[in-house]
């Protein structure tokens, strides 16, 4: 990673996201047959993806005789067109104010039902209140509603990836249905919120995948989540399936070593998600700092962090294979090869 990236995280626009996380917390999870840890890392990569290009809303209240609540509810932001067409099919969805709904299971003809009138309901209130009403809901679908399809004579979208389908004109109302769309870029964040095969392969996808802002940021969020299962030592049966899905990843792979070889406490998982949440680069270069001096059973002194920070800017991920196995002598040679 060179300077000028460096530079660029410190005014990268997930970090308002980030910061805003950290302050306030994740979302909270419905209730029903929605997987809470789906629903959670859903409305997450949401919320991390759109919230720089416009005004969400996870939890959103929708006018009823009962109060309902919609996952995420989007605006788009006008002035950042640009870099939600960058989202790619998650951004073409977007281009207007929105539903997302996401079932880690095929949701049935009642629940499809449920979410029309949801939309329904808020389009309503907000021209009642002479207000912009969301224009679509869009169903995130972690199977396939065969029955829900039959019943609503769903067609696939015209002039869209496969995998989308409509209820017509006068109904609007899209299911996406994960496992069907094309294994591209352009798809990688929505097919992060399918199940089993779908999550497994888009996040090996997602580990191959080119550096890049969007790509960086979705990396960060799923390492960040592992590292929460760790620190808080439960799993439920969806993040069972996600950690499953991240094996192979070589910063939870090294993590998971280090904790057999080394103990890895409560207190330093938690300093490694304290260093994640900061930004790619700052984040690798706490943890790692934390672990080299783990290792060497002292701190390190200015020069000897300056020159794993310095490391970690030009190898960027190579310092990992670098530093990870080496013993305390071994390590210290290292940190004081002048070859950069």
């Amino acid at each position: 990673m060179s300077a000028a990236t460096l530079a660029a995280t410190r005014r990268h626009p997930f970090a308002r996201w980030f910061h805003r996380r950290i302050s306030t917390g994740t979302p909270r999870a419905l209730a029903g047959r929605v997987s809470p840890s789906f629903d959670q890392l859903a409305k997450e990569i949401l919320d991390l993806l759109l919230s720089a290009r416009g005004r969400v809303e996870t939890e959103a209240e929708v006018p009823s005789l009962a109060t309902q609540r919609v996952d995420v509810y989007f605006e788009p932001d006008p002035d950042h067109d640009e870099a939600r067409r960058a989202l790619g099919l998650l951004g073409r969805m977007s281009d207007r104010s929105c539903f997302f709904e996401a079932f880690h299971e095929a949701p049935d003809v009642a629940e499809v039902t449920a979410c029309l009138r949801k939309l329904l309901n808020h389009r309503h209130a907000r021209e009642l209140a002479n207000r912009s009403p969301a224009e679509r809901a869009w169903l995130l679908c972690g199977g396939r509603p065969d029955a829900a399809l039959r019943a609503f004579r769903a067609t696939p979208t015209k002039g869209w990836e496969p995998g989308i389908y409509d209820l017509g004109d006068a109904m609007p109302v899209s299911l996406v249905v994960l496992s069907e769309l094309p294994e591209t870029e352009d798809t990688l964040p929505l097919r992060l919120m399918g199940a089993g095969k779908t999550l497994r392969r888009s996040v090996a996808a997602l580990r191959e995948s080119p550096p890049g802002e969007v790509r960086d940021a979705l990396l960060l969020r799923m390492v960040e989540r592992h590292i929460e299962r760790r620190v808080r030592g439960v799993q439920t049966p969806g993040e069972a399936e996600e950690e499953e899905a991240m094996k192979g990843f070589p910063l939870v792979e090294e993590m998971k070593r280090a904790a057999r070889i080394e103990g890895l406490t409560e207190g330093l998982t938690k300093g490694i998600l304290e260093g994640l949440t900061k930004g790619r680069t700052e984040g690798a270069h706490l943890a790692l700092g934390r672990y080299v001096e783990r290792t060497l059973g002292r701190t390190l002194s200015v020069d000897e962090d300056d020159v794993l920070r310095r490391r970690l800017i030009l190898r960027g991920d190579r310092v990992l294979d670098e530093v990870f196995g080496l013993d305390a002598a071994a390590l210290d040679a290292w940190l004081s090869r002048r070859d950069d």
